[in-house]
């Protein structure tokens, strides 16, 4: 029993536990090399973002220098300096022309300052003093960073090289006019940044990260510092790391198993290329840090086979003890009863002195010893006494049954004895092997069926402790079966959780919120579970002071509201006092007592909400570099206006043309503003009409007019939407007083005021016409009064300004409709142009 038991056991076991293994192992084999990948991929994406960026500042000088047509090198250099400044990250920024491309005046500029020998326009703006300084460049007659744009015409992403001792990588662009390559435009990045960034990424315990050009050449190490620049990937060793090389110049990513050059161990080396650099990003991770959980769940779950084995063979040792014990016992004391009796010792007794089932079968021997005793004696003395003669001796004692025929009937006596006894045996027998099956067949008769009644009930009561053994082993299994089940659920679960990066709490509802429960996952914040349930830490001791009394009033409302679940960020000390930034998901849990229990799970989002912070500032950078495009471009139209002018003698034309440049200018003029902004989003309008008029007055040629300007502007600002259209009204209106209002040797004034309405009225108390567009056209904003007025000759009476041919004042009044405003024009004093508006603001759409 035992035997079959154990091995059972030990089968299933090995069987259950080979598979589970088997498949865990598989599973988090799969995780640690997903989680790998996903790793590289990021930070490859991260890199190849900041390239694509810098090879757009290149392509944006080019694109500047190839429509710059003003020819001047101190204009080009302050822009080339701004951008530098504008962009920290950058090393230096360069353009370079061909012999006399820039203006024709080389000859002009031999070895002056910021040139060479050649008097060629090539500045260099750098950082390779620590501070912004220019120069010419150098080797351009034979460097690849110019000689290849000008053969390619194509955009340029140079290897990785020294200059002047700095090691860089160069974003080129080639100047084409006409076709014709004419110069190059670049920026130089340092990679003493991407070398901090990628030593600072560890995974697993020791595990690091390194990145290689297209080449394979080093451009970080965490430790050989020396190595940087110098070393190869080939350097450093192994047919595997030959084939990743290649893999990385076809611009491919994988892994590969090889031996770390630095610490001699086996490692998972994953490369992912970064597409925009020509390099690629690599994560180093020791084989047996990536792999140490599965090889302790695996010594976990044999050593619990091994112990479940151990006891389901105690246990089965234990039951059968337990029943062949008082069995062994019997049998002993019949057999030893059976041979004294053989040798005439009738006298002895079966010891009773056993468990209270197995009792009655040595008191049912002793009581049919006690009964065959005195017969069997009488008989002898009797036989005995007939043998010697003494014909006349009869039995003396009282007898019960057959007993009383024993004298006539000694053979049929003996025969009927060995049956009984032979079948007796047979039982007993049966009952050594287990098998209580067996009836007593030959029933004996007065002192005798004593015997073999008692053998039968002894049988079927072993019988039925059998069966019932046999029922409590299967019970017994099962239990063992649910239990094993169970503990190994349980396990799985602490285990699933303690590998997650999200921690599992259980608080009390209670000031400083004590700590019931807590995953062992939390020795990621260097925590341990004892620092907590011991209630040397309580929850609110971590939460960061400035978040502390949020996350109070956030848990109070929602337990006060009745809510079952709800989500907060806030920050948390670590035990080392960094601060982190965790996601909260609290489960309120409420007994029939109305008792409150919280429970919850914390996820680290630091990361999240450090990229969260670098997106705003890309964000904002862009939206710099779009209005500073915007309005250079405008300017780049106005000239371009201005210079297609000359080609034209007739003064309508040229007039025609001079209107288009002065209204892109006022358009110019409100992005130059959005970028000299704060928030990007409003321009300062009380500086912008200030800025549009003074360039107005010296656009125009006043003559021997003496003509002023006078303005009254509120401190207003506006976005965009309502800037650019109400830049181009007032542009329109001053031109048209300045052309026309006034006549040769006259003098007079020009008013542009600006106010804010309160509560949609004029400030006179009379309600704005257009106060109820707000429930028509679901824009809503501040209202405000622009007038433009002028003291000279006055508008002509027998012209509707609304209805004339003239574009300059068709332009005025659709503007006026987009802006839902209304317009109106009062000659009684020169001419006077009253506009009412209302700044749009439109809500959101989903």
């Amino acid at each position: 029993m035992i035997l079959y038991t154990v091995l059972g056991v030990f089968l299933i076991l090995t069987a259950s536990t080979a598979v589970i293994i088997s498949t865990v192992t598989t599973q988090e084999e799969k995780l640690a090399y997903q989680q790998s990948v996903e790793m590289a991929s990021n930070y490859a994406n991260q890199f190849d973002a900041d390239m694509k960026a810098n090879l757009a500042i290149a392509r944006t000088i080019s694109t500047t220098m190839a429509s710059y047509k003003t020819g001047d090198r101190d204009e080009a250099l302050l822009i080339l300096e701004n951008l530098l400044l504008d962009n920290p990250h950058l090393f230096g920024t360069y353009v370079a022309f061909e012999p006399n491309a820039f203006d024709g005046k080389d000859a002009e500029y031999v070895n002056a300052p910021v040139h060479d020998e050649t008097g060629r326009f090539v500045p260099y703006w750098n950082k390779i003093n620590g501070t912004v300084a220019v120069a010419p460049l150098l080797h351009y007659d034979h460097s690849d960073y110019y000689q290849l744009p000008k053969n390619t015409k194509k955009d340029l992403l140079t290897e990785p090289y020294f200059y002047e001792g700095v090691f860089i990588v160069s974003y080129v662009s080639p100047i084409i006019k006409d076709g014709e390559f004419v110069g190059i435009g670049g920026v130089d990045v340092s990679l003493e940044y991407v070398d901090e960034v990628v030593s600072e990424v560890r995974t697993f315990d020791t595990g690091y990260a390194f990145m290689v050009s297209n080449a394979g050449i080093l451009l970080s190490h965490p430790t050989h510092k020396d190595w940087i620049g110098k070393k190869n990937l080939y350097d450093l060793g192994g047919e595997e790391l030959k084939t990743a090389s290649l893999n990385i110049i076809n611009g491919v990513g994988g892994h590969l198993e090889t031996t770390d050059p630095t610490t001699g161990k086996t490692v998972i080396m994953f490369y992912e290329p970064v597409e925009t650099g020509d390099s690629a990003f690599v994560l180093v991770v020791p084989k047996e840090e990536m792999l140490a959980g599965v090889t302790d769940l695996r010594d976990r779950l044999l050593i619990i086979s091994a112990i479940s084995i151990m006891f389901m063979a105690v246990l089965a040792y234990m039951i059968a003890r337990s029943v062949t014990k008082p069995i062994n016992r019997i049998v002993d004391d019949f057999k030893s009863i059976a041979q004294d009796a053989v040798k005439g010792k009738l006298d002895v007794r079966s010891n009773t002195d056993v468990e209270i089932d197995f009792r009655e079968i040595p008191r049912g021997l002793n009581e049919i010893l006690n009964a065959v005793v005195v017969p069997i004696r009488e008989t002898m003395r009797v036989t005995n006494a007939l043998a010697q003669g003494e014909l006349k001796e009869r039995v003396n004692v009282e007898v019960q049954g057959e007993f009383r025929e024993l004298e006539d009937t000694l053979d049929k006596f003996s025969e009927t004895l060995n049956m009984i006894i032979d079948d007796s045996n047979a039982v007993l027998t049966a009952f050594q092997n287990n098998n209580f099956k067996r009836p007593i067949r030959i029933q004996g008769q007065g002192d005798f069926k004593l015997l073999t009644d008692g053998i039968e009930e002894t049988r079927l009561v072993l019988d039925r402790v059998t069966t019932q053994r046999r029922e409590a082993e299967k019970a017994l299994i099962e239990y063992a079966r649910k239990l094993e089940h169970s503990n190994r659920l349980k396990e799985e679960m602490e285990r699933i959780i303690n590998n997650s990066p999200v921690i599992v709490f259980l608080w009390k509802y209670e000031e400083g919120w004590p700590i019931e429960f807590v995953s062992e996952n939390v020795s990621r914040l260097g925590y341990e579970v004892e620092d907590f349930i011991s209630k040397s830490i309580l929850y609110a001791d971590i939460v960061y002071p400035d978040d502390l009394e949020k996350v109070e009033n956030e848990l109070s409302k929602n337990v006060d509201e009745g809510c079952d679940a709800y989500n907060s960020e806030y920050r948390i000390f670590t035990k080392s006092g960094d601060v982190r930034w965790v996601d909260e998901r609290t489960f309120i849990q409420r007994n029939k007592k109305g008792e409150i229990r919280l429970q919850g799970i914390i996820l680290d989002i630091t990361e999240h909400k450090k990229a969260e912070e670098a997106l705003l500032q890309m964000e904002e950078i862009r939206k710099k570099e779009i209005h500073h495009r915007i309005k250079n471009n405008l300017q780049v139209i106005s000239t371009l206006l201005y210079l297609e002018s000359g080609n034209f003698n007739d003064e309508k034309v040229i007039e025609a043309f001079k209107d288009s440049q002065h209204r892109i200018k006022s358009m110019a003029l409100v992005h130059e503003k959005l970028y000299q902004s704060e928030d990007m989003i409003s321009v300062d309008f009380s500086d912008y009409i200030q800025n549009l008029a003074n360039y107005l007055f010296g656009a125009y040629s006043m003559g021997d007019r003496n003509i002023s300007l006078r303005l009254d502007v509120d401190n207003v600002f506006l976005g965009m939407d309502t800037a650019v259209p109400l830049g181009i009204i007032i542009n329109e209106l001053i031109s048209n007083s300045l052309k026309h209002a006034f006549s040769e040797g006259e003098s007079g004034e020009i008013c542009v005021c600006l106010k804010k309405e309160e509560n949609g009225t004029d400030g006179k108390g009379t309600e704005s016409p257009d106060n109820d567009r707000e429930n028509k056209t679901g824009v809503s904003g501040k209202c405000f009064s622009l007038i433009v007025r002028d003291n000279g000759k006055g508008f002509p009476e027998d012209i509707d300004f609304k209805e004339t041919d003239s574009l300059g004042l068709q332009l005025v009044v659709s503007l006026v409709d987009q802006v839902e405003g209304s317009i109106e024009l009062d000659t009684s004093r020169g001419t006077e142009f009253r506009i009412r508006f209302r700044e749009l603001k439109y809500r959101q759409k989903l």
